[in-house]
């Protein structure tokens, strides 16, 4: 199953750019441990999170807003057939909202997600 991973992302509560970059940076780590996951069940996750290393990279002109949420709902809107939800965020309620939208199967937690790797 593709499978998109919504979690928060955005460090709101950083006290200044070192600490929104370490938070950022801890929220990237466990989308990716949740994608690792699901890949053992035999899944093929998507990480809109990754791209986190296109935002800092030093060419990228793109501030942080509304068009990385666009870029990251085209692939929920034309790839994924569920959304995996961890927590509440801005950007993962507004993909939790499209899922449902477009009644995709929505998981809350990696252990909901039914394991295939046994059957692959």
């Amino acid at each position: 199953m593709r499978i998109y991973i919504a979690a928060p992302y955005n460090p709101v509560n950083a006290k200044n750019k070192h600490e929104a970059i370490q938070i950022a940076a801890k929220n990237v780590h466990r989308a990716v441990e949740a994608a690792i996951a699901l890949i053992e069940k035999g899944h093929y996750p998507f990480v809109p999170h990754l791209t986190h290393y296109i935002h800092v990279h030093p060419s990228c002109p793109r501030d942080y807003g509304e068009w990385w949420y666009e870029y990251d709902m085209t692939f929920l809107e034309l790839w994924a057939e569920a959304l995996l939800y961890l927590a509440p965020s801005k950007g993962a309620d507004k993909e939790l909202e499209k899922a449902k939208e477009l009644g995709l199967k929505i998981f809350y937690s990696i252990d909901e997600v039914p394991d295939i790797s046994e059957a692959v």
